[in-house]
């Protein structure tokens, strides 16, 4: 195994920051992921599948509340009518 292997096994072993599970999630939402993203996340989730867990319930608390958020409004605008 050469030097550039080995960075490149500890680069993909690199844990999910949080800028990036956010992103993960949004990309569960509207399943726009892109290959190195779903690569990367897939890696990750056979050695530590806690971050991509994490991905998938803000991604879930994120729809709902835009769902929740959107029926309010629908109703307020209905019912002052």
């Amino acid at each position: 195994m050469s030097a550039l292997d080995s960075k490149n096994v500890t680069k993909k072993k690199k844990s999910l920051s949080f800028i990036e599970i956010l992103g993960q999630s949004f990309s569960l939402i509207f399943a726009l992921q892109n290959k190195e993203g779903r690569r990367k996340m897939m890696d990750l989730a056979e050695d530590n599948p806690l971050p991509i867990i994490f991905a998938g319930v803000l991604a879930m608390s994120i729809f709902f509340i835009t769902c929740f958020v959107g029926s309010q409004v629908v109703l307020h605008v209905v019912m002052t009518k």
